[in-house]
């Protein structure tokens, strides 16, 4: 038996027949029966919308207001020296907005708030919480908080917002409180601690150009010279000012509000939640569709219980 090759015709094509789904013959059939069942149960209808809405109306003054604040931080990317403009490091400026935000988050900082604002109210000694605690130290050992000091740094960790635009070299603190005053409370906390730090640096920067430039005179002049007695006055200084920026008393709001990087927040009376145009939609929304669905429901329930008619009698 031999092998005959086989030839295709490449000028024809195939012909194929696909069946087309007609899919607005399917939804105009779905209309046809759903819109009938809208009009038979449109009081039905009616009564869950009217009934959404005054549960809506009942909630929403109910709801705890929430109220937030934002404090903005522009970053030194650039230093006075003999009246010129010198950048303060080689890097990216926008590599240094990214340390600076990380600076912010950092724990050290989060600790130097807490301190300052002390502890939030949020946990109580009701039997609840400690249950709570008890399952956190069970089964989730790492949301477990040993004292209130670390609760709150747990709860500035996880609520304070800092986010940093590396197209304008802008940091944004935010937090979202029970009151508009605590809310500006704690941002305006962390502002004034990145600048206490950064102060802190600056200072610490002085001790350590005053060291050098005694030990310079030393060398120099000997400990008798004038010079060099100039030099350990200066350092004295410097050590004085810097004990100074690093107690707690020295960094109050009224040292950085003429700091021109920092942007203080003030507090905002106009709740940012709960939202009340935004309830209202969802609720009617969900009213319209449970009422739909219910409508649709009832009438294929009542079809699929109708005894049929219209048969032939059987034949005796």
């Amino acid at each position: 038996m031999m092998n005959t090759p086989l030839k295709f015709d490449h000028e024809s094509r195939p012909k194929f027949q696909f069946e087309r789904s007609d899919y607005r013959a399917h939804y105009d059939d779905l209309a046809a029966q759903i819109l009938p069942s809208i009009a038979r149960h449109a009081g039905l209808i009616a009564s869950l919308i009217a009934l959404a809405l005054a549960l809506a109306c009942i909630i929403i003054p109910l709801m705890p207001r929430k109220y937030s604040a934002e404090a903005l931080i522009y970053p030194k990317l650039f230093s006075r020296d003999q009246g010129k403009a010198v950048a303060l490091a080689s890097v990216d400026a926008a590599a240094i907005v990214t340390s600076e935000a990380r600076l912010i988050r950092s724990d050290a900082i989060l600790r130097a708030v807490a301190t300052r604002l002390g502890v939030i109210p949020g946990g109580t000694n009701l039997w609840t919480t400690q249950s709570l605690d008890w399952v956190k130290a069970k089964f989730l050992p790492e949301t477990r908080n040993h004292s209130p000091f670390d609760r709150t740094v747990a709860m500035l960790r996880n609520k304070v917002a800092v986010t940093n635009d590396t197209r304008s070299y802008l940091i944004s603190i935010s937090f979202t409180a029970p009151s508009a005053d605590e809310a500006v409370r704690v941002v305006n906390a962390f502002a004034i601690e990145y600048l206490r730090d950064k102060a802190i640096q600056r200072k610490l920067d002085v001790v350590n150009l005053a060291e050098g430039e005694l030990a310079r005179q030393r060398a120099v002049y000997g400990d008798k010279h004038p010079k060099t007695l100039q030099a350990m006055d200066g350092l004295v200084a410097a050590r004085l000012s810097l004990k100074d920026a690093m107690s707690v008393r020295d960094s109050s709001r009224d040292g950085v509000t003429s700091d021109e990087s920092v942007k203080l927040a003030v507090p905002n009376r106009t709740p940012t939640s709960p939202k009340g145009f935004t309830i209202l939609g969802l609720s009617f929304l969900s009213a319209l569709l449970a009422g739909i669905g219910l409508a649709v429901w009832r009438d294929r329930r009542d079809n699929r219980h109708r005894p049929a008619t219209g048969k032939k009698p059987r034949s005796k």
